[in-house]
């Protein structure tokens, strides 16, 4: 019987634990760079610090919780009923970016239609530039990246034809060593830059996702707040609409 893909990870760490110079070779690949790789490796390091700072500030439960969504969805409900508190101090209770827009566009604070759109517009712009933090970083990695893998190969050639130039003749171990230097520089800065690429994107529709679905379900909520609750200052902030 073939063995299964989860058989195959199972026996990964045995495989890594029976090759103890596997660690060793990625040292070495890497202190064959010299100090071009070094800004490589920091670039990556940079690179992974924020894939990671983006996914946890863009999971669905900070974002856009199915259950806030639902809960707006309901207005008509808590209109038909009279009583809005509920759904507020619920939306009080989550943490969540579409809560707290939520909460404010149903908060009653606002004496018109326009003036709730242009401010929870406004609020949600301010919010999802905090949430593009970073964002951009992965963007400069993919351009700085290569152009350092370029840099490390330029420096290697450099190194190789001087090593022709010398007066004793070509040094066969010098050549190699540069030609590794070059060779080894430019798929490190590709391994940074591939990854970097693919995560920018990701990061880029899912931003442009988060920003979609917020316009639509605040549009609606707003919609349906006006036109079943009339704001009042004085009294209850907020009375049916007969």
């Amino acid at each position: 019987m073939k063995p299964s893909f989860t058989d195959l990870l199972t026996h990964l760490p045995l495989a890594a634990a029976d090759s103890p110079g596997g660690f060793t070779q990625i040292l070495d690949f890497l202190a064959i760079g010299g100090y071009v790789m070094l800004f490589i490796v920091l670039c990556s390091m940079a690179a992974v610090t924020v894939m990671i700072s983006a996914w946890l500030r863009l999971r669905d439960h900070l974002v856009l919780p199915a259950d806030v969504a639902t809960q707006l969805r309901s207005l008509p409900k808590y209109a038909a009923k009279g009583d809005i508190k509920p759904l507020q101090e619920f939306l009080e209770r989550d943490p969540s970016l579409l809560a707290r827009l939520g909460g404010l566009a149903i908060s009653g604070t606002f004496s018109s239609r326009q003036e709730c759109v242009e401010t929870i517009t406004a609020r949600a712009k301010e919010d999802l530039h905090h949430l593009e933090r970073g964002v951009s970083v992965l963007e400069v990695m993919v351009t700085v990246a290569p152009l350092l893998g370029l840099l490390g190969t330029t420096a290697g050639l450099v190194g190789m034809f001087s090593a022709f130039g010398s007066e004793a003749g070509p040094d066969t171990t010098e050549v190699a060593k540069e030609i590794g230097v070059a060779l080894r520089c430019t798929i490190a800065g590709l391994f940074v830059a591939v990854p970097s690429v693919l995560a920018h994107t990701y990061f880029v529709r899912r931003l442009d996702n988060v920003a979609v679905r917020l316009e639509s379900i605040l549009h609606e909520t707003i919609q349906t707040f006006f036109a079943h609750f009339e704001v009042k200052h004085t009294g209850d902030t907020h009375s049916p609409r007969h």
